[in-house]
């Protein structure tokens, strides 16, 4: 018997709302709107889902209100994230500068984005510490010493080690990523 060809993975281009086990709209509850079948070929398994009216009127202010009531969601990023793998040092520092522990963290980064970076440790950081982040030679200069805040620490399911949102505190640092961002 021969063999069929492996197709390549199609990017899903559906609607993210349309609910394809239940063939419901995430968007529409209470039966406010039930798609017919051809609304459902023309968008809500299509590229063409934004030109849906349910989808133009109701995607924004459903995206709003799950964020509301999902306060894990409240430390997301709100800048792209660029994947970049730096060695970075961590010292526990006051909001000012100053260094309260000579315990050091080393970590990397995963991604960085205008306004933080996500780090792999392998110790926790307790959220809401302020830290005095150090990088080396490697990175750009304006950059290389800054403050940052612990947004969140998640300990990783699969292997050890932690996962770590940190914030930029200072505005030339936020500026001196801005800067190199753009020229990456």
């Amino acid at each position: 018997m021969a063999n069929k060809p492996n197709k390549p993975n199609k990017p899903d281009i559906s609607c993210p709302f349309w609910l394809a086990d239940s063939l419901k709209c995430k968007l529409c509850k209470d039966g406010l709107f039930i798609p017919f079948e051809d609304h459902i070929k023309t968008y809500c398994k299509t590229k063409h889902h934004p030109q849906c009216l349910q989808y133009t009127l109701y995607a924004e202010k459903y995206l709003q209100l799950s964020q509301q009531a999902d306060p894990a969601l409240e430390n997301r990023r709100r800048y792209p994230r660029v994947q970049v793998q730096y060695k970075i040092t961590l010292v526990k520092s006051t909001k000012s500068g100053e260094v309260i522990s000579h315990h050091s963290t080393l970590a990397k980064t995963l991604d960085v984005s205008r306004n933080g970076m996500r780090l792999a440790v392998d110790t926790p950081l307790v959220d809401d510490t302020v830290i005095q982040f150090s990088f080396d030679d490697t990175f750009p200069k304006a950059l290389q010493v800054g403050l940052g805040r612990i947004k969140w620490c998640n300990k990783l399911i699969d292997k050890p080690g932690y996962h770590v949102g940190l914030s930029l505190q200072e505005a030339q640092a936020i500026e001196a990523m801005r800067s190199h961002l753009i020229e990456t």
